[in-house]
């Protein structure tokens, strides 16, 4: 995962509720020793629902200050890592680029 081109993530989800598995598992994944070790500054911040059938969001913002949302209860977590990874690949590959 691209986590240096990302600044924020913010994950609202209902522990209780069975939809929320992908959050959960996107919160694993992203809040990892050596994730924390490729972007040190990335604010992770997660809102625990009190409704159990309340509806999971992850927001991601960019460095290039672009904006994801994303309901997660309807997607798994392949196609959410994969959307999320999409926009940060591309200003990976900028910024690879511009160090030519």
């Amino acid at each position: 995962m691209f986590m240096k081109q990302i600044t924020e993530i913010k994950v609202a989800l209902a522990p209780f509720n069975t939809a929320s598995k992908s959050s959960r598992l996107f919160l694993n994944h992203v809040n990892t020793n050596s994730a924390r070790k490729v972007n040190p500054t990335i604010k992770i911040t997660t809102d625990v629902l009190s409704d159990p059938a309340a509806a999971s969001h992850i927001h991601v913002v960019y460095r290039d200050g672009q904006k994801l949302a994303l309901d997660s209860d309807k997607l798994k977590i392949s196609n959410i890592l994969q959307v999320v990874n999409k926009h940060a690949k591309k200003l990976e590959e900028i910024e690879q680029a511009k160090s030519w």
